[in-house]
């Protein structure tokens, strides 16, 4: 038998690792996101993600714009620009993961619209 809620709700919380919004701690095995509230709680993390990954590319362009253009951009010396390449490395590893997330987002919200079409 198949139950369309128990899915979606089974999708946004274990694939995608959303919780309800008042959730923070421990869940009770009836509390899940039923209904629209995936597809809402799918939306808000996409946005999210968005926000993350411009902000990121943001201050990594802010960087490169404000760093010392006669310096070589990866020193093997302990200093100032090798801190400034770990620096960008690190904000750009952390908008890459921003991506990868924002596209399991997509094929999750994807998902479920199809589930949710095919159920009415």
């Amino acid at each position: 038998m198949w139950r369309t809620r128990a899915v979606l709700a089974m999708l946004a919380e274990d694939v995608a690792g959303l919780r309800r919004p008042g959730e923070r701690g421990q869940q009770d095995e009836g509390d899940g996101l039923t209904g629209a509230t995936e597809l809402e709680a799918l939306a808000r993390a996409r946005r999210r993600a968005v926000l993350v990954v411009g902000v990121d590319l943001m201050a990594v362009a802010v960087l490169f714009l404000a760093r010392d253009h006669g310096a070589p951009f990866l020193p093997w010396a302990a200093s100032v620009e090798t801190v400034f390449t770990l620096g960008v490395l690190a904000v750009t590893l952390h908008a890459g993961f921003r991506l990868g997330q924002l596209e399991k987002l997509q094929a999750v919200a994807r998902l479920c619209e199809d589930l949710a079409a095919r159920e009415e």
